[in-house]
C-alpha cells in the first residue's frame, strides 16, 4: 500500500521508545480497530510475531497510511502515551506543512513563519467516528482473520 517514508511520522522511531510488554499492548490494540479489508489479510501470527521494525513493515504493506497513522494515535492515547501521542502529531504537522510549501501555488507568494492550522486531534476525532460508523453498519466485523460477531451469529 505505502512504504513506511510515505507516513506523516515515524512510526518505527515510536515503536523503539516501547518496552517488550507496550509493543505487546500496542499489537493487540491497533487489531481491535475494525477494517473493510486490510488487517484481514494478515495473518494473526504474524503480527504477534513481529518487532516494531516488522509491525511497521506488515501495516504499511497492507493498509492505507491514513488508517496506520489514526489507528496509532489513537493506541498510544489508549496506552496513556501522550508524549508518544504528541510526538507523532508534531510530526504530521511538520509534514503537513512541508507539502504545503511544496505544492503551493506560486501566484500565492506566502511565506509562513509559523505552523499552519493543522488540527489533527480534529482529523482523529472523524477518523474514530468513521470506524464507529463502519462497526455499527457492519453485522460482524473480521480483524486480522478473526472475525467477531455484533449480536447473533448467523
Amino acid at each position: 500500500m505505502v512504504s513506511s517514508a510515505q507516513m506523516g511520522f515515524n512510526l518505527q522511531a515510536l515503536l523503539e521508545q516501547l518496552s517488550q510488554d507496550e509493543l505487546s499492548k500496542f499489537k493487540y490494540l491497533i487489531t481491535t480497530f475494525s477494517l473493510a479489508h486490510e488487517l484481514q489479510k494478515i495473518p494473526h501470527k504474524e503480527v504477534d510475531k513481529a518487532d516494531g521494525k516488522q509491525l511497521v513493515e506488515i501495516l504499511t504493506t497492507h493498509c492505507d497510511s491514513y488508517w496506520v497513522e489514526m489507528a496509532s494515535l489513537q493506541v498510544f492515547e489508549k496506552m496513556h502515551r501522550m508524549d508518544l501521542s504528541e510526538r507523532a502529531k508534531d510530526e504530521v504537522r511538520e509534514a503537513a506543512l512541508k507539502s504545503f510549501n511544496k505544492r503551493k501555488p506560486l501566484s500565492l507568494g506566502i511565506t509562513r513563519k509559523e505552523r499552519p492550522p493543522l488540527d489533527v486531534d480534529e482529523m482523529l476525532e472523524r477518523f474514530k467516528t468513521e470506524a464507529q460508523a463502519f462497526t455499527e453498519t457492519k453485522g460482524n466485523v473480521i480483524c486480522l482473520g478473526k472475525e467477531v460477531f455484533k449480536g447473533k451469529k448467523p
